[in-house]
């Protein structure tokens, strides 16, 4: 029998969140750093392996909390902004096209953060696969800018970042107008689906199993009054 390991030591239980923290504080003063020199690399890449450790050790140790989802949240979001701020404040010229394509990523997430925030109450971004895919590949992406722009395909790597950061928040903005609840785990649009799908189900042979019985009652009142 497994035990439940409950931390009791309050500096333990911070953990996750004092990495959350740090994470948003270095988001927001990496974008006064140089970009594509030794020191940015080294901050940039601690931000996105403490984004990777924060939620590990609160589920680990079972400490997840409600402020701490806030805190990766928040974290996520500035890291992404920093991720877009040093590839687009590098490029010239940034052309119409692109900046539409820009701006459409920025409108449809703040489209799901405020659907979030009225349906639920809460500021959260769902960890679906798109929405990691997108976040991933945005947050590798300045490591190989300088590759892409030696290879003159910048502006193809950038239209396909945006149309997947468009797809994933789409789905999103899709999940959170399907669901009753918050669940920030949702992986995508079919899991919602396969969940309504289940209690549909469920729903059927529950009303199904109340039908019979009522059915073998008036049967059994039935041969009670002959």
């Amino acid at each position: 029998m497994k035990k439940n390991r409950t931390v009791k030591n309050p500096f333990v239980k911070q953990i996750p969140n004092i990495l959350s923290a740090m994470r948003i504080a270095i988001a927001v003063a990496i974008m006064f750093i140089p970009p594509y020199e030794t020191a940015f690399y080294v901050v940039y890449a601690f931000c996105g392996i403490s984004d990777l450790f924060d939620g590990v050790i609160a589920r680990a140790l079972r400490i997840e909390s409600r402020l701490g989802g806030t805190l990766d949240t928040i974290g996520d979001t500035l890291l992404t902004w920093t991720g877009c701020h040093v590839v687009f404040s590098n490029m010239e010229p940034l052309y119409p096209g692109l900046l539409g394509a820009i701006l459409a990523v920025f409108a449809v997430r703040i489209i799901g953060a405020v659907i979030t925030l009225c349906r639920f109450r809460k500021f959260a971004m769902l960890h679906t696969a798109g929405n990691k895919i997108a976040m991933i590949i945005l947050y590798l992406y300045p490591f190989f800018y300088t590759l892409t722009a030696k290879y003159g395909c910048v502006q193809e790597v950038v239209y396909s970042i945006c149309a997947l950061g468009i797809l994933a928040g789409i789905e999103e903005i899709v999940i959170q107008c399907l669901v009753p609840e918050l669940d920030e785990s949702i992986l995508s649009v079919a899991t919602v689906i396969k969940r309504m799908k289940a209690k549909k189900n469920a729903d059927a042979a529950t009303d199904a199993a109340e039908d019979a019985e009522s059915g073998s009652v008036s049967c059994e009142d039935a041969d009670k009054a002959e």
